[in-house]
């Protein structure tokens, strides 16, 4: 009768190897249960008590803590609805993009120092290529005034 090896990975007593063994007595793991999901009716309730603790506390003067990123993003967001924006030329904004967008020429012909650095610092990927074909999306379908202009 042949035995089996005497390796650490085989049961001293058996044929079937030792980690067969120790996985057959375990249970499955049971299902996860189904979220609950809120009625119309709690969400609405939650939404007027939600505006109701944010109503106070501006009243009492409560403020949270706002993060970095958030606060950056927020930053960002009110630095680009107040920024002032100027007339420039249709044609020499289409032929920058054109020929320098890769850089950030019309960018910096915009007076959009930010962007317009971003992308001459990512040249070298496709990513400024990308967003000056979307700037052109943008601009070719304005309509400029008498002069030629339009207001970025």
């Amino acid at each position: 009768m042949a035995m089996a090896p005497q390796c650490g990975h085989f049961h001293s007593k058996g044929r079937f190897p030792l980690f067969w063994r120790v996985n057959m007595g375990k249970k499955k793991a049971k299902p996860k249960q189904k979220e609950q999901r809120l009625t119309p009716e709690e969400l609405e309730e939650f939404m007027r008590l939600q505006s109701e603790l944010q109503s106070l506390e501006r009243e009492q003067g409560i403020s949270r803590p706002e993060g970095k990123i958030s606060k950056a993003v927020s930053r960002f967001f009110d630095y680009r609805e107040n920024r002032e924006k100027r007339l420039l030329s249709k044609k020499a904004y289409i032929w920058l993009a054109v020929l320098t967008g890769w850089m950030g020429g019309h960018r910096f012909y915009a007076h959009q120092w930010v962007t317009a650095i971003l992308y001459l610092a990512l040249f070298w990927c496709g990513f400024p290529v990308a967003m000056t074909i979307v700037d052109l999306i943008i601009v070719i379908p304005m309509k400029p005034d008498e002069e030629g202009r339009i207001l970025l």
